[in-house]
Order: C-alpha cells, then structure tokens, then sequence
C-alpha cells in the first residue's frame, strides 16, 4: 500500500500526548526532571501520563511542567511491592496518602494478572478511583482485563500495550462491550505486517474506533529513554499511513477528552 508524502510528512509533523511515560528512580540522577521534560518537548509530546516507582518521580516531572504532566499514582512504592501490591491490606491507606501530594488523574500503570485482580485490595482501589474521578491504567493480561472491566464498567479503563500479543478479537469486543474502555498503543505486537505497514485488521480497528486509542512510549527503563527519538519516530510511521482526522483522534483528541485541562486552581 503507497501513502501521499504529504501525508507521511504530515504525520511527522502533528504534536503528540503521551499515555505512557515513566520516570522511576534509576533516571533521576542520569537525566533531571527539566531534562526529561526538555526531552519530551524535543519529540513534540504536548502532554503526558507520567508514573514512577516510587512515585516521587511523577511528582517531579509534574512540579517541572503542570502544564504537560498528567500525574498518574502507581499502587506501589517500590518494584519489590509491585509484586504483592494487589493483596496489601495497607495498599488504601498508601493511595489516600499520595493522593494528598498532587493532584493526580488517574491510578497506574499498575501490573496485575489473571486472578490476582480479583482481590480485596484491588477493589478498594477501584472504589478510590470511583470516588476521586480518576482513570485506571492496567498492565494485565486477558483475564485480569475482564475481571477489572468488570468491577469498573463505570470508570475510563485503559489496557497499557493493548494487551501484548491478546488477540483482536477480543480488544474488539472490549471496545463494544465496554464504552469506557481505551487501549493505549506502547510496544503493542502485530500491529504491522513484514514491510512495516498496518495490518488490514489494525487498520480497520482503528479507524472504526478511531476514538478510543491512546499513543504510548513506556520509558519504562534507561534505553527506553535513549531511543525515544526513534520510538516516537516508529509511531508516527504507522500513524501517518490512516486519515488526517483519525490522526489526530488518536494522536491527541482522545487524550484530551480523557484528561481535559485542570484550570490554574486546580493545578497547584
């Protein structure tokens, strides 16, 4: 399939928000907040989701740039607790505390899988999340997907990565089963086929749901941030191969309705 240049260069050019930034403790030495964020700006990434383990690293970025830093709290304090977080009797306790230091948007990205989502813990983050208005950012697989899709079919879920490898079939019969659901982009496999371009199922998807994808970068470790260039390169490539205005849905407008400007009251 041939795409215009001009569409290709279009694409390449559109500013992007970011639904998948992490900026955890190894970084904070090697790369500053005012550096990280300078960073961002350099790849034109307008806005983002941030999360860090711990979680004082999202308090930097967004203290550095309210104007782009969207917080989101992860439910652990350290990559030790992300293992057992989710069957933590102290886990409310810590969300309620951390909720006090910004104002943060949203709980995750958060790992959980299988069965593990169905715990006690995890519904009283949920219910947190109910009370707070925040959206839910879940790394899980198909079955922790269900079970939380079923305890939160009120609240905006987003599936980090699209699931992995999950196959479409289902991401689809998320989408019209569950009007709240998003699927954000990072590291997602078997978007493109062998010449790099969008499979006919890919494309279709997002055009007829072109309203409920978010772009992702996951930072999730040092080379993460060494290749951001090209990782933001490599979405634009397959961005520029679908329609102006499904672009710019899944670029920013999905993002925006998602997480809307706080005015300057609510920002400090």
């Amino acid at each position: 399939m041939m795409f215009a240049s001009g569409q290709l260069m279009a694409a390449d050019a559109v500013g992007i928000h970011d639904a998948h930034i992490h900026y955890d403790k190894d970084m904070w030495r090697s790369l500053p907040a005012a550096d990280a964020i300078q960073m961002l700006r350099q790849e034109n990434i307008q806005r983002a989701l941030v999360s860090s383990t711990p979680t004082e690293g999202a308090e930097k970025l967004y203290r550095e740039a309210p104007d782009m830093v969207i917080p989101m709290l992860r439910p652990y304090s350290s990559w030790r607790h992300r293992y057992f977080w989710h069957k933590d009797p102290a886990l409310k306790a810590y969300l309620l505390a951390q909720l006090k230091q910004i104002p943060y948007r949203g709980i995750g990205e958060f790992h959980v899988f299988g069965k593990a989502a169905d715990s006690l813990p995890v519904e009283q983050m949920i219910d947190i999340a109910r009370q707070h208005h925040l959206v839910l950012h879940a790394h899980t697989d198909l079955e922790g997907m269900q079970i939380l899709l079923d305890k939160a079919a009120d609240l905006d879920v987003i599936w980090a990565h699209g699931g992995g490898n999950v196959d479409e079939k289902y991401l689809t019969r998320f989408l019209q089963q569950y009007p709240r659901f998003y699927i954000e982009l990072s590291l997602r496999e078997h978007m493109l086929d062998h010449a790099e371009i969008l499979t006919p199922q890919w494309r279709g998807m997002l055009t007829q749901y072109s309203q409920r994808f978010l772009l992702g970068s996951d930072t999730y470790k040092p080379r993460r941030w060494a290749e951001l260039t090209e990782t933001v390169a490599d979405t634009r490539h397959w961005l520029g191969q679908l329609p102006v205005s499904i672009v710019a849905d899944i670029a920013r407008n999905n993002f925006d309705r998602l997480f809307p400007k706080l005015n300057n009251s609510e920002s400090q």
